[in-house]
């Protein structure tokens, strides 16, 4: 199988200065097709994928879902009655994992307590809801991932990391993954940029330091490669199975990937549609270069997009080290993604 546009596209983008260093893998049918990386210093190179993970860490939810530990409309205080208050016994696990629970502010929690779990908690807790929960979709940026956390803990009575190993990484050969990573791998890491118009120049340092803290973010400190992530999202493309072993039922992945809210999104003034934990497409061009309702990812901060296709079972993962902008940062990736949609022939949507 040839990726011949695929190629010629991936290395426009250096030459066009768009980042420094990318990787990009696509799997096919469940199997390894083509990958590629360029830019980076050492062998097995690690790559920051910020809110590329949220799926991954939703995940969780989605095997204790198959399983029948809970519906989605099932209230949060079931599991976590603490939460329960100021007006937030109402709030479901469809909610948190919709992004429409109206907990989207999370300038309330001091960033010296993320690395303290349990404060993290409290003061989610002590929140209030900004919108009547299920009213609105509001991008979770942060408190999306320490609510999924939180809930998959109370179901499990393990630490999240440990939920996330037994569920997501072992089943499905994830060995290069995590929320964080052992200090003896910081120099596998590539290191962040920022583009010429990137407005959080501070994200740089801020990303590091979370690195280097250790700090369980799961909303945004995923750590993996693009044999991964495009791994994970294989199996969303099979329907839940992946190497012939049934990871999730297919009636559960239908259920995570259809749309489940969509409005006017206050976090980026666009129009989102989303899943249970899941992104579906934006109007084209979007960064799965697809309008179709089999099409399915989530992006990361500025940089990288991973997504799958249950109508014709192929996953991508697209990860760059160079903070762009919205327009600039969406054309490139939505490039990649019609250039492998032109290899495979996919160019029906």
């Amino acid at each position: 199988m040839q990726f011949t546009e695929t190629t010629r596209t991936f290395n426009k983008q250096f030459e066009d200065g768009m980042h420094t260093a990318a990787s990009l893998t696509v799997f096919v049918d469940g199997e390894p097709a083509f990958d590629t990386s360029r830019g980076h210093a050492v062998k097995k190179p690690l790559w920051h994928v910020f809110s590329m993970g949220k799926p991954l860490a939703a995940a969780v939810l989605w095997r204790y879902k198959a399983r029948g530990h809970f519906d989605w409309t099932m209230p949060v205080a079931e599991f976590w009655p603490e939460f329960g208050v100021r007006g937030k016994s109402g709030i479901t696990i469809g909610h948190v994992l919709t992004h429409t629970a109206g907990l989207a502010d999370h300038s309330t929690i001091p960033v010296d307590d993320y690395i303290d779990w349990g404060r993290v908690v409290s003061h989610l807790e002590d929140m209030t809801p900004a919108t009547e929960p299920g009213s609105t979709v509001h991008y979770h940026s942060r408190t999306f991932g320490w609510l999924v956390a939180e809930i998959a803990s109370r179901i499990s009575g393990l630490p999240f990391n440990d939920c996330f190993n037994r569920e997501v990484c072992y089943p499905l050969g994830l060995k290069e993954t995590a929320f964080t990573i052992d200090q003896g791998d910081f120099w596998r890491v590539v290191p962040l940029e920022n583009g010429p118009n990137w407005e959080q120049p501070e994200m740089v340092e801020s990303s590091r330091l979370l690195t280097t803290a250790q700090v369980t973010l799961p909303a945004g400190s995923l750590m993996t490669t693009t044999g991964d992530a495009a791994r994970f999202y294989a199996a969303i493309a099979g329907k839940g199975t992946t190497n012939g072993v049934a990871w999730l039922p297919a009636s559960i992945i239908e259920e995570v990937t259809s749309l489940q809210a969509e409005g006017h999104d206050p976090a980026s003034g666009n129009y989102s549609r989303v899943g249970f934990g899941i992104r579906l497409p934006s109007e084209p061009p979007n960064q799965y270069a697809s309008n179709s309702h089999g099409a399915v990812g989530h992006g990361g901060l500025g940089t990288c997009t991973g997504w799958a296709s249950t109508d014709d079972n192929i996953s991508v993962a697209f990860v760059t080290n160079t903070f762009q902008p919205g327009d600039v940062n969406r054309e490139r990736l939505h490039a990649i993604s019609e250039a492998v949609r032109i290899d495979l022939g996919l160019v029906h949507e």
